[in-house]
């Protein structure tokens, strides 16, 4: 499931001027405080001058329709404004808002485009979405090899999910050669980064023993990370080890 990135950037890039990084900073503090009216006009400043984060701040003020009225048609505009300047998540979001169809009209193909220039520009979940899109194939044709690519490239950048689901892809050979110890591997960065299904998938390795050596004390510390993440089936694995 896509989402829209909402982290509100209050620091701005080395060729921005002082002033222009005191208006967004001013404006984050203040709609920090609640007063929204003058951190919109904070960032409005800020925008105006040329500071994208400036920029994907109003976006995100007027999307999320917290403190001010939603504008969808206003956050494109700032989104757009931004992501013209090379604003990572101001592309992401820009490309969700095409690929939902808000304040737009639903144009895949766009979201597409906009998806590739935040993954470009360092936004893993930018390069998974592309990947998702291959996958249904949404507004482009399925593409296998491309599916793979990006997620590749999204795992590289630190996605949790991505990297997931690249494990799975090649201990079933989805897509891929089948490579159980690469999934092996896979799966722990997926873990390392947070992802409880992973966790367990690699518990389960290890249980089975199918690929490498049967190590149930190492499947009981993956199943135990996971159920500490709040996996049912994790705990449920857990207990039986340790019967």
């Amino acid at each position: 499931m896509t989402k829209l990135i909402f982290g509100f950037l209050f620091s701005c890039f080395a060729f921005l001027s002082i002033s222009f990084a005191s208006s967004v900073n001013d404006g984050f503090n203040e709609y920090q405080k609640g007063n929204s009216l003058e951190a919109l006009e904070l960032f409005e400043k800020a925008c105006t001058k040329g500071a994208s984060s400036g920029c994907y701040n109003l976006g995100l003020m007027y999307y999320k329709g917290q403190q001010v009225e939603q504008d969808y048609a206003k956050a494109v505009n700032a989104f757009t404004i931004a992501c013209d300047d090379g604003h990572g998540a101001a592309c992401y979001n820009l490309a969700y808002m095409f690929q939902n169809g808000q304040g737009v009209r639903l144009d895949s193909l766009k979201a597409i485009t906009l998806y590739e220039k935040s993954c470009e520009n360092g936004i893993s979940a930018g390069c998974f979405n592309i990947a998702n899109m291959y996958e249904v194939a949404d507004g482009v044709d399925k593409d296998i090899f491309k599916t793979v690519d990006y997620l590749t490239k999204a795992c590289n950048m630190g996605h949790a999910k991505a990297c997931y689901n690249l494990a799975y892809r090649f201990k079933n050979e989805d897509g891929v050669e089948k490579d159980p110890l690469k999934s092996a591997s896979l799966y722990k960065k997926s873990c390392d980064l947070g992802y409880s299904s992973a966790c367990h998938n690699l518990g389960v390795m290890y249980l089975e023993g199918e690929y490498f050596t049967k190590n149930e004390k190492k499947a009981g510390e993956l199943f135990k990370k996971a159920c500490d993440m709040n996996l049912d089936i994790s705990c449920e694995a857990y207990n039986n080890l340790k019967k």
